[in-house]
């Protein structure tokens, strides 16, 4: 880090750094959670959700971290700013996270059989459409991008939560048709679900990334 940093300025890159490697875990949990969803193989499955237990000690000491940072530096302005985000990001991220191991849990332990291909590729592209917000959500955080840089990072929250929408209605249709597909049914629902929050919080995740910028939080649902 150059010299010219102070002390705080040099606290504040190192735990946004610190978000970036806890988000690279996340996003690397919810990409294999992906491959799970398409493969249903048990053994992903549980690695996922193994992995998970790092994912909520690095949180723990994350906010460890903010929490000694804000006790012994006593940040202000943007810093101050920056280091609550932090902390707020690791509660943000670690919750993420747990959208990657519910699914793996739905997957090895409730769902019989193989899934249906084609609603499990609606939802394959809808999640691919949530995680890359949330990348690129995070890059923007990482390079304390603008405002209108995080905006449209997040811009596609709506069109995922329409497509969440049209697919609980061909589920139900098709669950009110078929009494036998209604456990499989379930199990469609439960993991879209969790894909469309992995969009939701990105959006989170925007709106205090805005904040350490400008200085005011946007209503960004």
């Amino acid at each position: 880090m150059p010299d010219s940093l102070n002390l705080i300025q040099k606290r504040r890159l190192h735990l946004q750094a610190a978000v970036g490697e806890l988000g690279a875990r996340v996003v690397a949990a919810l990409h294999q959670s992906v491959t799970c969803l398409k493969t249903q193989e048990r053994e992903l499955a549980e690695r996922i959700i193994d992995g998970d237990l790092l994912i909520n000690q690095q949180r723990r000491s994350l906010e460890q971290e903010c929490l000694v940072t804000l006790a012994a530096y006593k940040p202000a302005g943007e810093d101050l700013r920056a280091v609550g985000a932090c902390m707020e990001l690791a509660s943000e991220l670690e919750r993420i996270g747990d959208y990657a191991a519910d699914v793996a849990r739905i997957l090895v332990r409730d769902v019989e059989g193989t899934l249906p291909a084609e609603p499990v590729a609606a939802i394959v592209e809808l999640a691919l459409e949530a995680i890359g917000m949330l990348e690129q959500t995070l890059a923007a955080f990482m390079a304390n991008s603008n405002e209108a840089t995080l905006r449209a990072a997040v811009a596609n929250e709506s069109a995922v939560d329409r497509e969440e929408d049209a697919f609980i209605a061909q589920v139900l249709e098709r669950m009110r048709a078929d009494a036998a597909f209604a456990a499989t049914g379930t199990y469609l629902l439960w993991i879209v679900h969790n894909y469309e929050r992995v969009a939701d919080r990105a959006t989170n995740v925007a709106e205090r990334a805005i904040y350490v910028v400008s200085g005011h939080t946007p209503d960004l649902d």
